[in-house]
């Protein structure tokens, strides 16, 4: 929990990069230094659930109603962070055409000879949907290779997998892999990660980092890496 001059901070390990390059200027502004754990989406919302000390959260929006129920989060603080699409890597230094259409991307993963995903991870979960709707689930099974947390863009770097799949942040981010596909918003699979702030948490302190965050000033560099603002249908007011 928060000391007199830190926060601790659980976060989706699909914005790792970005969010270790922004909280260094949160921390030289506000005086507030911040310690960061990544673990999956999933991961960071059963350890909340489950009851695990940290001040602010950064996960899947699905999951806070259960942490609201179950007592963990406070109920009226809950801020967008961004939207990442589904995306398809390979080896490769830069990004050269990157295919966004169903049909074109049927084609590339129908041809592969091997694909990475997470499989604890809400992209790994996203992208055995897509391959349902795609109708290339038998197709696929003796190609699909999962693997543990962040592990498929470094396979992929490495020449063990020919394609990776994760979060387009995650891709952007990997050294040695490039993006070769964008899965279509048509599909609906695309990845939203929200923030929210433990119950027992300094709530004015946990809140100046949700606002530095959530900062339209940050909107272009987040772009940049992949990652769009969205909106929430619930979307909770910072209470006072």
């Amino acid at each position: 929990m928060t000391t007199d001059d830190k926060l601790t901070f659980i976060c989706a390990v699909a914005v790792q990069a970005e969010i270790e390059a922004l909280v260094p200027q949160f921390t030289r502004q506000s005086g507030i230094a911040v310690e960061v754990n990544y673990d999956v989406n999933p991961a960071v919302a059963r350890r909340v659930i489950d009851g695990e000390d940290f001040d602010v959260g950064l996960s899947n929006p699905w999951f806070v109603d259960e942490m609201i129920a179950r007592g963990r989060i406070h109920s009226d603080i809950h801020v967008p962070f961004g939207r990442v699409p589904l995306a398809i890597g390979a080896v490769g230094s830069e990004p050269g055409e990157i295919v966004r259409t169903r049909e074109t991307i049927y084609e590339l993963l129908a041809d592969a000879e091997s694909i990475a995903y997470t499989s604890i991870g809400t992209s790994g979960k996203t992208f055995l949907r897509a391959i349902e709707l795609l109708g290339l689930q038998e197709q696929l099974r003796d190609r699909l290779r999962p693997m543990g947390a962040a592990e498929p863009p470094i396979a992929a770097a490495q020449g063990l997998v020919q394609y990776a799949i994760a979060p387009l942040s995650r891709i952007i981010a990997a050294p040695g892999v490039a993006p070769v596909a964008i899965f279509p918003p048509d599909m609906s699979l695309n990845i939203d990660m929200s923030m929210f702030v433990h119950k027992d948490s300094r709530r004015e302190m946990a809140l100046q980092l949700i606002q530095f965050l959530s900062a339209s000033e940050l909107d272009d560099y987040l772009r940049t890496r992949g990652v769009c603002r969205y909106e929430l249908h619930d979307e909770r007011a910072f209470a006072s």
